[in-house]
């Protein structure tokens, strides 16, 4: 049973058929409770005589007992051993109702309570606490016999009616009618607020019932909007997919040749580039070599002419004659490999001027194909089938870039035609 639950009694005693059942809301109404009874009755300990000792142990023990228990039910609360504390409230619970049950009277409510309490306040408190102890069955044996005399006096005439017992019970009576008034007009208070409470609680359920209400049907509205329109969405987006693998299947092997193509005609762009830089830069060097031999060769004829020229004017005109003819020679094959060299140059700027074009041109077909795929996937195009154009740009026909009569080199005559010209 745990104190921070405030929806049920803390403890619950029944108290018999005189005392009732009483209920304790908190642990601290129950500790003050029990408190107060001690401290009410502890008049009995200060008349200083073994009966009236005697009864207030009889009452002060089982109260202490009871307060002893009820005071560790905090540590085994903040140890979080709620079977003790249930064992212990139980305990306490067993001594009150005992205690109360075998001395009704000590309830505040008690017509004996009144009688003893009216007896002490008249200066008789060592006769009251005599009565008290009768009532308890303790030996009178101790105290002084006149007193002893008098308490069972006022007490037997009290039981017989004869003093003060009807105004002793109607003044009882008319403070538990009292405080069974007050008690009743806390109830009815505590109910006109709790139906106030309720009153207003209801409202505010039944407005925040209709917001909701109304709040939850605008926004079921808007989510099945939303869901539909995203369904749709999906559904738009999952055709453009499915139309967009279509379309990627039919063209991809053209897309994947022309990438090959490509790279292979960008290579060999490079490769031929190289090649027409390096043929140039050789066939230079090698006519330049071979026109300074020529040049030297003719530079040196006359002086040799001359030189043979002093022993024989035959021999003379002899070794004119073959110099002059390797001169030609030498000329002549000078011209044929300048021309095949510039024909074989011209020829490596043709195939790399092709391989650009052609290069170009696959590239520009593997943009177009992938250019297509992605409007489709954007949903870009008409809903017109494209792909037939699409399918003829790719597969269209293209030239090498070579021209035909470029293949041979051209004649002599050719040749010395266009130098002519």
């Amino acid at each position: 049973m745990s104190e921070s639950n405030k929806t049920t009694a803390y403890l619950v005693a029944d108290f018999g058929e005189q005392g009732g059942r009483v209920e304790f809301k908190t642990h601290e109404e129950l500790v003050t409770w029990m408190t107060q009874l001690q401290q009410q009755w502890s008049w009995l300990a200060r008349l200083g005589h073994q009966p009236t000792s005697v009864a207030w142990q009889t009452i002060s023990a089982p109260l202490n007992q009871a307060l002893g228990q009820l005071q560790q039910v905090p540590n085994y609360l903040a140890q979080g051993n709620p079977q003790q504390v249930d064992a212990l409230i139980n305990a306490a619970r067993s001594t009150l109702e005992t205690l109360i049950r075998n001395f009704p009277w000590l309830l505040a409510n008690s017509a004996q309570r009144r009688f003893v309490e009216e007896l002490r306040d008249t200066r008789n408190s060592l006769e009251a606490g005599l009565i008290v102890a009768h009532w308890m069955n303790v030996d009178l044996t101790g105290a002084p016999v006149r007193s002893v005399v008098t308490a069972l006096l006022q007490w037997e005439l009290y039981e017989r009616g004869i003093k003060d017992r009807m105004k002793t019970e109607n003044a009882a009576l008319k403070k538990l009618a009292g405080d069974m008034q007050a008690t009743l007009t806390q109830y009815q208070e505590a109910e006109r607020v709790q139906t106030i409470r309720f009153d207003n609680l209801h409202g505010e359920l039944m407005n925040q019932q209709s917001t909701q209400k109304s709040g939850f049907e605008d926004a079921q509205v808007k989510r099945t909007e939303a869901w539909e329109m995203q369904r749709n969405t999906a559904q738009i987006e999952l055709d453009n997919i499915k139309n967009t693998y279509d379309q990627h299947m039919a063209i991809a092997a053209p897309v994947e040749y022309w990438e090959t193509k490509r790279k292979k005609h960008r290579n060999m762009t490079w490769g031929t580039a190289f090649a027409v830089v390096a043929g140039m830069i050789g066939v230079g060097c090698f006519l330049s070599a071979k026109m300074e031999n020529i040049s030297q060769l003719l530079a040196a004829t006359p002086h040799v002419a001359q030189s043979v020229a002093a022993s024989s004017v035959q021999a003379a005109a002899s070794m004119q004659s073959v110099t002059s003819a390797s001169a030609t020679w030498q000329l002549g094959t000078f011209l044929m490999l300048a021309v095949l060299s510039i024909w074989a140059i011209r020829l490596l700027v043709r195939i790399f001027l092709s391989n650009m074009h052609l290069e170009n041109d696959a590239g520009e077909r593997v943009t177009m194909a992938k250019t297509y795929l992605a409007l489709i996937r954007s949903d870009s195009l008409s809903k017109e089938n494209n792909i037939d154009i699409v399918l003829g740009a790719l597969f269209r026909s293209t030239g090498d870039g070579i021209v035909k009569d470029e293949g041979l080199p051209p004649s002599t005559l050719d040749f010395l035609t266009k130098l002519g010209k």
